[in-house]
């Protein structure tokens, strides 16, 4: 759909050309230089660090101030999980800045992350550490934006979690990182904001998403930004499904009485909302009347969409077509509560430079990960193809933190590493010595789905051990999204198939039995919904946050589901761990049904 811009876009995005992008490319041609010579720039990152905190009780508990080298460094400091930082942050949020930070640093808020337990893990966010995350950021964001001018004078979406979870003991907020960073975003950045942050904050996810939609869809949103693109598709969902009443409320100036929408935030948004639109109403209407559907597609002049289109989580990326067209996706790259470790150059591509200028890095091979004997490198040692668990130091007070990711490294910027990330440390599953990973979970699933010809749905892998039969992985999926029969016989053999050519310990344990062929778990409709709900109500962070989980290797995690039916792979064909084909050995065809 084409869009003829208004004199004032036409105007801003001049301005925003010539004046705004000149000023953030200088960071961006810093950054770019950097990275010619990142390891002097990551050892000058680290040391400076180590200098500013020496008179800490951290760095005088840990002799910072008789590290003078790298070696001294790892000598003196061990690589940290929460738990060994911990007792330091909850003193940092009880009010003892000088536990970790020296008196010229400023604590503004605390971002949190769950862990599997539910306890949350807090990172301080400081005014270095703010800087830090916000440059890397503005290298993202003025690159694409620079690369893609049909965002010039739009407004734009951000999708966020919760800014206010809580509150520390010493009375600072303490919420998602995406919300928490925004509120401290610049005026000038905010205005182009299609939806306050605060809305953010809203818990019921309906009420959240149909206001956000209630205030965007008056506007002409040109670039959307959010974490997951399971994210974008609810908001386009329920736009879609929401449609009569949402466009009623545009054209009258009103909001829904009967959502779950705190009065505080009704009179927030109040002003926003009051003015009819009848105009844009019609518009919409003739859409819907038109389409059938009411998508961002048509309603918005999308120009670039920033999510993830990799990992474990991205692969929903490749339904976004379907609701918003064919609009470049720029992936967000290694982003976490802990701080922005890679910024993506290209589109369409998952894979980011070491974002050289913000944390320290060190990288172990996934294979010594765990051992004494793990000998850490810097970015610029790693080798192409290799896997590596990392650590991070930060200005947030973590050192050595062992960040729970794996990435490949698939080549270098100067002396900087391209890495992918693949998935957390703790997402494998060892059954039988096979140890599978939730990414190739992940992508046997998503290539199960394209030779279905199916749009990719919500599927997770979980570890089986019956106790008279050989182990197996069971793939959840919704009843409604994969039918019986013959298509779930197609789809279970192209899932093991995948497995098998990715993974050469689960096909050597395949054809010898160890491991049964995959079963297909048809849940009944809507099981994904409650479960998410549920699990975001026990942890408190709030759907946006919600990262659907492709492999659980938890014993009886699967039992808490209806299930519609249970299929089992027939007649399968594994092949060997030397890659041969195997004599053809059918497996049993049975096919248990529960209901």
């Amino acid at each position: 759909m084409q869009y003829r811009r208004t004199p004032f876009e036409a105007v801003t995005a001049a301005l925003i050309r010539t004046i705004v992008l000149p000023i953030h490319g200088i960071g961006q041609k810093r950054y770019l230089k950097a990275l010619q010579d990142a390891r002097a720039v990551q050892r000058r990152t680290l040391f400076t660090k180590l200098e500013r905190c020496a008179d800490t009780r951290y760095g005088r508990d840990h002799d910072f101030a008789g590290i003078k080298s790298v070696a001294d460094f790892r000598a003196r400091v061990p690589i940290n999980q929460y738990e060994d930082l911990a007792p330091y942050i909850k003193d940092v949020a009880a009010g003892d800045v000088g536990a970790l930070f020296p008196p010229s640093e400023e604590v503004l808020a605390f971002a949190c992350t769950t862990g599997t337990t539910g306890e949350p893990k807090l990172n301080p966010v400081t005014r270095s550490w703010l800087k830090e995350y916000r440059n890397g950021w503005d290298v993202w964001g003025s690159k694409a934006i620079s690369e893609h001018p049909g965002t010039l004078g739009l407004m734009t979406l951000q999708i966020s979690g919760p800014s206010e979870l809580d509150r520390s003991q010493s009375g600072l907020p303490i919420g998602m990182a995406s919300s928490v960073t925004a509120r401290f975003q610049s005026a000038v950045v905010k205005s182009f904001y299609a939806v306050p942050m605060e809305v953010s904050d809203i818990a019921d996810p309906l009420a959240r998403y149909y206001l956000t939609l209630r205030l965007a869809m008056t506007q002409r949103v040109g670039f959307i930004v959010t974490l997951t693109p399971a994210n974008l598709i609810r908001l386009a969902q329920i736009g879609n499904d929401e449609a009569s009443a949402l466009i009623r409320d545009i054209h009258d100036g009103t909001l829904r009485a009967d959502l779950a929408i705190p009065a505080s935030m009704r009179e927030l948004v109040a002003a926003k909302l009051k003015v009819p639109h009848v105009a844009r109403a019609t518009e919409l209407e003739a859409i819907l009347a038109r389409s059938g559907t009411l998508y961002p597609k048509d309603y918005w002049p999308l120009a670039l969409m920033g999510c993830w289109i990799g990992g474990t989580v991205g692969y929903r990326a490749k339904n976004l077509a379907r609701y918003y067209g064919d609009v470049p996706r720029r992936d967000l790259g290694l982003a976490s509560t802990e701080g922005r470790h890679t910024i993506p150059l290209e589109d369409e591509c998952a894979e980011g430079v070491l974002a050289v200028e913000g944390s320290y890095y060190e990288f172990i091979p996934v294979a010594e990960y765990g051992s004494a004997e793990a000998v850490p490198l810097e970015g610029a040692d790693l080798d192409v193809g290799a896997q590596y668990n990392i650590l991070v130091t930060t200005s947030s007070g973590l050192y050595r933190y062992d960040l729970g990711d794996v990435v490949r490294c698939t080549g270098f910027v100067g002396e900087a590493p391209v890495l992918a990330f693949l998935h957390k440390a703790g997402d494998t599953s060892d059954m039988e010595g096979e140890k599978i990973s939730a990414f190739q979970i992940t992508s046997a699933v998503g290539a199960a789905f394209d030779e279905q010809g199916l749009r990719a749905g919500l599927a997770t892998a979980a570890a089986i051990r019956p106790e008279h039969e050989p182990p197996y992985y069971a793939l959840l999926i919704e009843a409604d999204r994969l039918d019986g029969g013959d298509q779930a016989q197609r789809f279970l053999k192209c899932f093991d198939a995948s497995l098998i050519a990715q993974n050469v310990m689960y096909a050597g344990k395949r054809n010898d039995q160890y491991i049964g062929p995959p079963r297909l778990m048809r849940l009944v409709p809507g099981s994904w919904s409650s479960y998410s709900a549920a699990l975001m109500a026990k942890r408190g962070t709030g759907d946006t946050q919600y990262k659907h989980a492709s492999l659980i290797s938890e014993p009886g995690w699967a039992e808490q589901f209806d299930v519609v039916e249970q299929i089992a792979l027939a007649d399968t064909v594994p092949v060997p761990a030397s890659g041969t084909a195997a004599a053809n050995q059918p497996q049993s065809a049975a096919t248990a049904r529960s209901h």
